[in-house]
């Protein structure tokens, strides 16, 4: 029998959000007699590695490199004794961080290098930064794995040749969707029984583009008493944001309850999903949206518009319309068998497109060329 091959996933993250439940799910599903996954992450600060824990709960091997900067030298050395150690014979990377740190190891070690690459936010002039050194990097793996179409042309646009890009796309698994249960999401949130909740899950950071989605919400509450809005998640915007709902008069009908980790569940008891994105990879929250049959309206921007169909699943804008937004919430809201029509054929396009089934073999094909 031909000897395994150890493959190793290199990325800095406690969170465990939508890359990190690609990455366990499909080291999960590669494991047996041709792959043997790893999962590699750094301590931060102290802090438990929710990824870790739940990579160590699916039966993945994994490794926690102590970490004490962004780009601590000392690392580099860390992970090729890692590379040596465990007889890795491929290193993935993801995010900037580990893109540099991993690069460098996998020279020192004489390994091959694949980076997947899931798009960049800009958040802040750090983050720019780090993400300059990333977009050089790129251009130095052996290489990269695009997440949708539409972050490879911004890949190809670096100067990447074309031979050395992939696409593969992220993925869901549907028969692992929990199935609706009892209401909850209403009477937690303080909502009238009636009312119909559009609803958007993601970092309150400027790519996001919350702050558009407040202004749609103004347009849309206005016209429709019924009509509420709520963003699951957290960030160093909710200050600002907060400001921008009192101010639109939106009290009550504009929520930010916070981090979610049951979002699965909160997607069966919204009505309609909401992404007005500035950037995009390939959103795993609209995956998730279709799987608990929700209709999208979202941006034109990177890979959504390889998930949502526009007319069908869906409605697909620029990120500054605002008024046509509003128009595609309210039409759903007032129309129940379109939200019904729209998230079903959403529901097939995943089912059909982005299970883990198609998205494992283009990996283990891709894994079967690097490591030969």
């Amino acid at each position: 029998m031909t000897q395994a091959i150890n493959i190793a996933h290199l990325l800095a993250s406690n969170f465990f959000g939508g890359p990190e439940k690609q990455l366990v799910e499909h080291g999960r599903r590669i494991a047996g007699e041709r792959f043997i996954p790893h999962i590699f992450s750094f301590e931060e600060q102290g802090q438990a590695n929710q990824l870790l824990e739940k990579a160590r709960q699916a039966g993945i091997a994994t490794e926690e490199i102590p970490s004490r900067g962004p780009f601590d030298p000392a690392m580099i050395g860390d992970i090729t004794a890692l590379i040596r150690h465990k007889k890795i014979d491929l290193l993935c990377v993801h995010g900037y961080k580990a893109n540099v740190i991993g690069r460098l190891a996998s020279w020192r070690a004489g390994i091959p290098l694949v980076v997947i690459s899931r798009g960049w936010t800009g958040e802040a002039a750090k983050v720019r930064c780090y993400e300059w050194l990333d977009k050089i990097f790129l251009r130095l793996a052996d290489h990269v794995v695009a997440v949708s179409h539409g972050q490879r042309n911004k890949i190809l646009a670096l100067g990447v040749k074309p031979e050395k890009v992939s696409v593969i796309h992220n993925a869901i698994n549907l028969a692992e969707v929990p199935a609706a249960s009892e209401p909850f999401l209403r009477r937690q949130l303080g909502l009238p029984e009636d009312a119909i909740i559009v609803a958007s899950a993601g970092r309150l950071s400027p790519e996001k583009n919350y702050a558009g989605m407040v202004a749609v919400a103004a347009q849309a509450a206005a016209q429709n008493k019924a009509v509420y809005f709520v963003i699951f998640g957290e960030g160093f915007l909710r200050s600002e944001l907060e400001g921008k709902i009192a101010a639109a008069g939106l009290g009550g009908r504009f929520l930010l309850p916070g981090f979610r980790n049951d979002l699965q569940s909160v997607m069966q008891e919204i009505d309609i999903f909401m992404l007005p994105s500035f950037t995009e990879g390939l959103p795993n929250v609209v995956l998730e949206a279709f799987a608990a049959r929700k209709p999208v309206v979202a941006t034109r921007v990177g890979g959504t518009p390889e998930v949502v169909q526009d007319g069908i699943s869906g409605f697909l804008t620029n990120p500054d319309e605002h008024g046509l937004m509003a128009e595609h919430i309210l039409a759903l809201a007032e129309n129940s068998s379109l939200r019904n029509k729209m998230g079903t054929a959403g529901y097939e396009y995943v089912n059909e497109e982005f299970g883990f089934e198609k998205q494992t073999q283009l990996y283990e094909e891709l894994y079967m060329r690097m490591a030969a």
